[in-house]
């Protein structure tokens, strides 16, 4: 694993903001344990219903949040690459990675997200998405991809079955491929993974090389590869 820190700006205002931000960004994470109380698909759905425009709002006043993305696309993306978003809500994350790929794939279960994913991409003019309504277990690709990104996604998902959707995320893969995870840490918020758990998860999933990066006060990227031979 590799504990490589992805630091703080040092400009002045941001050295005096630092501690308000971080207390905020503190705050945020902690209220995501909302999601324990959503008992199924359904609920996710209408939570996001509901929630969605308020949703980028939130995280475009985190500078953290903004290069942790950046951070992940950086690590994970190369060029030609045919990546898949899984849980791509907005399309925070897509819209970062297209411009480097050769072609970006976003599912999310809940249908609103997707049209802002959508109208997110249409706005900066980007053609080479393409955007379904879709659960993970459900979603059939044509062919396999050569990354995986996932931002955000993993609360969502009861602990005992993080397993199995890292699991679909190894059999979207070609071989050889990357999946990158970005999100919170376990430490932080219990609805997110420990250093512990994600490696665990992982690995009981197949992957291997996995390398955690950790990003400002509260964030992790996680990147694991599926191997030449599985």
């Amino acid at each position: 694993m590799n504990g490589t820190m992805v630091s703080e700006d040092n400009a002045p205002l941001q050295k005096l903001l630092r501690p308000l931000i971080k207390a905020l960004r503190t705050a945020y994470i902690q209220g995501t344990t909302v999601v324990k109380l959503m008992p199924s698909e359904r609920a996710i759905q209408l939570y996001y219903k509901y929630r969605r425009k308020s949703y980028d709002l939130q995280w475009s006043i985190d500078p953290g949040y903004r290069k942790g993305l950046r951070k992940l696309v950086e690590l994970v993306v190369e060029k030609n690459d045919r990546v898949l978003d899984v849980g791509c809500g907005t399309g925070s994350a897509t819209v970062v990675a297209a411009p480097r790929a050769k072609e970006v794939v976003g599912i999310d279960l809940s249908p609103h997200m997707i049209e802002l994913a959508e109208d997110k991409a249409r706005k900066k003019c980007i053609s080479n998405t393409c955007l379904f309504a879709s659960s993970v277990e459900d979603y059939r690709p044509d062919e396999a991809f050569d990354k995986v990104i996932s931002s955000f996604m993993i609360p969502h998902v009861k602990p005992h079955l993080r397993p199995q959707i890292y699991s679909c995320m190894f059999d979207f893969l070609k071989p050889g491929g990357l999946v990158g995870l970005f999100g919170s840490r376990g430490e932080v918020c219990d609805v997110y993974e420990t250093t512990d758990e994600i490696v665990e998860n992982l690995t009981r999933s197949g992957f291997t090389e996995i390398k955690l990066y950790d990003v400002y006060d509260i964030y992790r990227i996680a990147v694991a590869k599926r191997p030449e031979n599985a």
